[in-house]
């Protein structure tokens, strides 16, 4: 069945009373479009800077620019320190997004016999990268929670079949949906976003698939657990990438897959369809903004706030490149308030 957004109903759960009072007096300070006008428009990365320091970002002001990645690592850091304050089993399967990310970092970087060229996260997700890092180089997993050492053995088997450095993405990916899906089953909110992220993501998977010009075998072995039919996915690779929004009219993501294949026809590139992904998950984490309380709002400020560091880094690297303004517009994603 499609993900039906409409029919996502919100829970009303008095465990996160308090929670949800801390997140509405936080959610005010999110940067905002005003904000983000005012930082489009300064004349360079360090004025934006400057500016950030003036929008709550106290640190901005105690370092250098330099610093930037410290700085939006430290912002990610607290914020996940908040949310195993206030919910510590409930919503750890926010955090445990960055063990896998850590663990196709490390699995990249052995295959390549170099050091790993993606962030390090340290005290974001629930394993320590360093444990990840000596598991991966001993190819023992006894250590890891049985669900990151199952996606290391079967990426490193699939890559030992294929050697294609992306089979590692894939199969990490794919077994970290089916990770969230079982650890997000009975709350419909949840449900219904990581649907929403594994048919995405596996429209991304279809289109990545066509530009390398693998088969339905391959795509078969890559496609995470959502909510469009496996099947369907499966015979579009069949067709041209033009017909796929209207195959899709149906559903929710064929506006998103039109001006996404369109751009990618063009220019060869995803990107568009990448910001187009982040705005409709937005879309829908606002309806958390209806939550008299409850775990939703919590999950929506987590993921407001990464979408809001995501924008800030696309800022200052774009103006640190002198991109312009009108460049840096069309990437930022849409904000949560």
């Amino acid at each position: 069945m499609v993900v039906e957004l409409l029919e996502t109903r919100l829970e009303q759960d008095g465990a996160f009373a308090f929670a949800t009072g801390r997140i509405r007096a936080l959610e005010v300070k999110l940067l905002n479009r005003a904000h983000y006008q005012r930082l489009l428009e300064a004349p360079d990365a360090l004025e934006a800077w400057r500016a950030l320091a003036e929008m709550g970002y106290a640190k901005a002001a105690e370092r250098k620019l330099d610093d930037y990645e410290e700085v939006l690592t430290d912002e990610l850091r607290a914020v996940y320190g908040l949310l195993q304050r206030l919910a510590p089993e409930r919503l750890e399967w926010l955090a445990r997004r960055y063990d896998f990310h850590h663990l196709k970092v490390y699995l990249k970087a052995r295959l390549l016999g170099e050091e790993p060229r993606e962030g390090i996260l340290e005290g974001v997700g629930l394993v320590p990268p360093k444990l990840i890092e000596a598991s991966v180089a001993t190819g023992i997993w006894s250590a890891l929670p049985e669900e990151l050492g199952r996606a290391a053995e079967h990426a490193l088997a699939e890559h030992e079949s294929t050697r294609t450095p992306q089979s590692i993405d894939l199969i990490v990916d794919r077994e970290l949906f089916l990770y969230l899906t079982n650890a997000v089953r009975g709350h419909p909110f949840s449900e219904t976003l990581v649907a929403i992220w594994a048919d995405l993501l596996n429209l991304k998977a279809l289109l990545r698939t066509r530009a390398l010009g693998k088969d339905r075998a391959f795509l078969n072995k890559v496609l995470v657990p959502g909510s469009l039919e496996t099947s369907h996915l499966l015979a579009l690779l069949e067709t041209s990438v033009e017909a796929w929004a209207e195959e899709l009219r149906h559903t929710p993501y064929a506006g998103v897959l039109s001006r996404g294949v369109a751009y990618w026809v063009e220019k060869r590139s995803l990107a568009l369809l990448e910001k187009l992904s982040d705005d409709f998950v937005m879309d829908f984490l606002k309806r958390a903004k209806l939550a008299l309380y409850g775990a939703e709002p919590l999950i929506a400020y987590v993921l407001a706030k990464e979408t809001e560091l995501k924008n800030i880094r696309i800022l200052l690297v774009g103006k640190l490149n002198g991109l312009s303004k009108e460049i840096l517009e069309e990437h930022l994603r849409e904000p949560y308030v």
